[in-house]
């Protein structure tokens, strides 16, 4: 009976390590600026951290329907102010990458929500992360980043560059993606 003990020790140690492996986010913090993560991971900037959650793409969203040949495409991110004071947030901090023609290596696109003269049905406004909006201190929300992609493509990069107030750039942040589609 004894040399069993060693080996249930060592099997209830393997699943513990395995168990504390598997739960959570990795926190991603940048290298020579730059970051790079998952759907999940937590990616660590200067002003706030911020998870990619989720996302789809689908044909219309709350009535909003995008231009021929796209699809919309839902990012579900969630946001934690880590200053010490409220902070500035916009729509169009974060941009959508995707795949180019030939000539274009890759194209980007800003949230639907930065259009000029686009109509967007109050429903979808409803759920969607506002154009501009403080971020508080400590402040936490979650919400949707909806922009048009090219009907069919269902891998993306979600980025966003730190901008100071002096104008200069910091790191920048990219987190790769793979929607489903609903």
């Amino acid at each position: 009976m004894k040399k069993y003990i060693p080996s249930l020790l060592s099997i209830a140690l393997i699943i513990l390590l395995l168990a504390a492996c598997g739960s959570g986010s990795s926190v991603i913090l940048p290298k020579d600026g730059y970051a790079a993560g998952g759907t999940g991971d937590t990616m660590r900037t200067y002003f706030f951290d911020y998870t990619v959650n989720s996302a789809y793409t689908c044909s219309k969203y709350e009535g909003y329907i995008p231009t021929p040949g796209y699809d919309l495409l839902a990012v579900e991110i969630t946001l934690k102010n880590t200053l010490a004071e409220s902070i500035p947030m916009f729509d169009w901090d974060f941009i959508v990458l995707y795949a180019g023609t030939e000539s274009e290596d890759q194209i980007y696109d800003y949230p639907i929500t930065s259009y000029e003269e686009v109509e967007i049905p109050e429903a979808a406004l409803q759920t969607l992360l506002p154009l501009e909006y403080n971020l508080e201190k400590g402040e936490s929300r979650t919400g949707l980043l909806l922009f048009e992609v090219p009907a069919g493509d269902t891998e993306f990069t979600i980025s966003y560059t730190e901008y100071f107030d002096d104008d200069t750039a910091g790191d920048t942040f990219s987190v790769d993606i793979t929607a489903t589609r609903r």
